[in-house]
This record gives structure tokens, sequence and C-alpha cells, in this order.
């Protein structure tokens, strides 16, 4: 009699939901979910999301909660990031670019390699990842870069002197933080 009471009880426990926040709370004691706290750029605040794997988003949103939307919505994790007081110290060396092909991967990792203070082009990304004609393509996935500021696309300009676009606002904010890391902006179009 005591093993269909056991099978009875095993039974029932099917019919249990756990807790909305077990899930988070397990991935965070696993060290599995994301993380989150904002970065002062010369943008203003951004907000910087990172894993185990390394950071994972850089957003520019005016709240917390909108930040954790964007997030959601962009990245289906099973839980929100948390908030957290501050940045781990490898911000700026790890990035978790596991969802991107190679070719995003390799596109984003050389923008990577230039220099604060200093720009190059679209078409310079495409020869140095061994594809040459795949400008257009170099400027889409800059476009969606998944780790504006600390990936530093607004590095990346077009052969014909003009500055381009940006994901954290546009040309205005590319050539805004260009000149704050000291880039004559006057001097593009020559330089070019």
């Amino acid at each position: 009699m005591p093993e269909r009471q056991l099978l009875r009880d095993l039974r029932a426990l099917g019919q249990v939901r756990a807790p909305d926040r077990l899930l988070g709370t397990v991935l965070g004691a696993l060290d599995l979910s994301d993380r989150y706290a904002t970065l002062e750029t010369p943008l203003g605040p951004v907000f910087v999301a990172w894993n185990r794997h390394g950071v994972s988003a850089v957003m520019r949103t005016a709240t917390a909660e909108e930040f954790e939307d964007r997030f959601r919505q962009r990245y289906e994790r099973p839980v929100e990031p948390a908030p957290v007081p501050a940045l781990p110290d490898d911000v700026r060396t790890r990035f978790d670019l596991r969802g991107l092909s190679e070719f995003e991967q390799a596109v984003l990792l050389k923008a990577l390699e230039i220099p604060c203070g200093e720009f190059r082009t679209y078409g310079w990304i495409a020869a140095q990842i061994g594809r040459p004609a795949a400008v257009r393509a170099v400027g889409t996935v800059l476009r969606k870069n998944p780790v504006p500021v600390l990936i530093p696309c607004h590095r990346v300009v077009r052969s014909d002197g003009r500055i381009g676009n940006y994901a954290l606002g546009g040309s205005e904010a590319k050539q805004k933080i260009l000149a704050a890391e000291g880039v004559n902006l006057s001097l593009l179009r020559r330089a070019l």
C-alpha cells in the first residue's frame, strides 16, 4: 500500500508549478544568467550585460526597465538579466558572440583591433578578413553589433569620407564618440 501512495504523490508532483523566480535563482547560482550595470560613455550612460562567456549586449535606453525589455526581446533568454552595482574588471576583453556567424564574428573582432583615436573603412575590414567584396555585408554586421562602444564599430567609416551610421544614435552619435576619442572629424575626408 505505501508504494501506491508514493506513486500517487510522485504523479501529483507533475502538477506542481515551480515559483516564477526559481529558474532565475538557479541559473544565477550556477553563473548561467546575464547580469548588467551601466557604463558611462561620451554618449551618456549605456547598459552593459554580460555572462560567464563575456559581454553579451550594450544598449542605450532611458531606463533599466526598457533595457530589460529590449534585452529579453532580442536575446530570448529564459530569464531577465539581473542588475548589479558594477561592471566586472574584464568587461572590455571578453565578449559573448556565440549567436553570431563566423563571418559576423570575424568582422567584429577585426573592428576590435582598431586603436582608440583611429578609424578604418568598411572596405579595410572586408579586405582584412579575406572578403574584399563583402563591404556592404560588413556594414550590416557593424550596424547590428550587439556590443557597440566596447567593440568599436564607431571607428569604421565609409571610403567616400562620410562618417556613416551608428547603432547607438545615428551619425551624430558616431561623430560625438569619435571626437571624444580625439579623431579630427574635419580631416576625416582628406584622410581617405
